[in-house]
């Protein structure tokens, strides 16, 4: 739900053709409803595209048209009032099991975004809001030597976003086995959005209802203000493989049965002044106590070959299906913002390292679209078997109600 490259920007410097629809659809879309209109086209080689190195791109993945429609929302029972929609949700429906939370962005104006909690008994055919995990609040920080910030203070509005729900069944403190890692950011009058002001936050409950706690800095960075870095368990800059990130973000956790918490998270970086965003991934050994660097997941161009060229994905998320792990990202266009969802195994979840080609180039086996539209950071969970993939889509021509989460009825991956 942002351009992150105008932010960072400014803080570092003060075809081919695809074949016809097919006839049939694959199995994930024989089960598909009505009320999402989806087109599956053929895997097939990608004409005239390479990598960054020159070498070859893969072959290009199954690809999903959505067309998004009223009835293909995401049913929310009891949300208090979203004037301008929801989006970024995040879904925990392990397979079998009877019921299911979801936590989503609930977007009233550009300073007032706050994370809701919602639950399922129907597969996630409906959701019923019951709380309100975090709210923004009116903030004054130090910032030295900050030009947008006169006499080193900034004054905004505190909020969370992009939020990652999980359950952490095997903490030895009950009050803490839900946890929600969000981006926690400042916003400055005139909706001027300073991400690098913020750090990726976390809050604890003992079940999704609550009660929350209050949200703490988890993982920082240095920035020209102590919000980013003062109590983080890690600061990225002390890390090797995360020196150069100015900022992270889109956070998404992953409960490893009995092993560890994973977290992924974009780093935004500046290379030759131009912002460049990857995906790395940390662990945590400890119910989120400290967390490690495991490595890089996607890097910068992992889109390349599938069409985009601004070295930014962005949006992750992390699922099982099958037994299996998977990652979906984001490919974040210049001046158009989100542009669909690519999704990879994950081959080796000790590593992180997701399937590659001979050429050491990623693999997606997925690619969610929906033409002419800002869209993008989908989720997935097995049980939610009424929703398939989680697509949320912007609506930038129609508002007020801009944001929505939509349905596609596909079966992973």
């Amino acid at each position: 739900m942002r351009f992150w490259y105008w932010a960072v920007v400014a803080v570092a410097s003060c075809g081919g053709g695809r074949s016809s629809p097919n006839t049939g659809h694959d199995a994930a879309q024989d089960r598909m409803e009505d009320r999402a209109d989806a087109t599956t086209l053929d895997a097939q080689p990608m004409v005239d595209a390479s990598a960054p190195d020159g070498s070859s791109c893969p072959t290009q993945p199954v690809e999903t048209i959505f067309e998004p429609q009223p009835s293909a929302e995401l049913v929310l029972i009891g949300d208090p009032g979203s004037p301008r929609g929801i989006f970024d949700p995040s879904l925990v429906y392990p397979a079998g099991a009877p019921a299911g939370a979801l936590s989503y962005s609930s977007v009233a104006a550009t300073n007032d975004i706050r994370t809701r909690i919602a639950v399922s008994t129907d597969a996630g055919a409906t959701f019923r809001t019951i709380a309100e995990a975090n709210a923004p609040a009116t903030t004054t920080v130090d910032s030295a030597g900050d030009p947008g910030c006169p006499g080193g203070r900034c004054t905004g509005q505190l909020l969370h976003e992009v939020s990652s729900l999980i359950i952490d069944p095997d903490d030895p403190d009950a009050a803490r086995r839900w946890k929600l890692f969000t981006h926690r950011y400042l916003v400055m009058p005139g909706d001027v959005l300073r991400y690098e002001l913020g750090h990726i936050a976390l809050a604890t409950a003992p079940a999704p209802e609550g009660p929350w706690s209050a949200s703490r800095n988890l993982i920082g960075w240095r920035s020209s203000s102590p919000l980013s870095s003062v109590g983080a368990v890690l600061i990225a800059q002390d890390v090797p493989g995360l020196a150069d990130c100015v900022a992270l973000t889109e956070p998404a956790a992953l409960w490893l049965p009995g092993a560890a918490l994973d977290l992924a998270v974009g780093c935004v970086s500046v290379v030759a002044g131009v912002p460049r965003i990857r995906i790395e991934r940390l662990r945590s050994v400890n119910h989120a106590a400290t967390f490690q660097h495991v490595g890089l997941l996607l890097e910068s161009d992992a889109a390349r070959c599938y069409g985009s060229t601004s070295g930014r994905i962005n949006a992750a998320h992390l699922f099982f299906a099958g037994g299996r792990q998977y990652v979906i990202a984001t490919p974040d266009e210049t001046g158009l913002g989100y542009r669909g969802c690519l999704v990879f195994p994950v081959d080796d979840p000790g590593s992180g390292m997701v399937r590659r080609n001979g050429s050491g180039l990623p693999l997606a086996v997925r690619r969610l679209t929906a033409a002419g539209q800002f869209h993008g950071a989908c989720d997935y969970a097995e049980g939610a078997t009424a929703l398939g993939y989680l697509l949320p889509v912007a609506f930038l021509d129609q508002p007020p109600r801009i944001f929505r989460t939509f349905a596609t009825r596909v079966a992973a991956p």
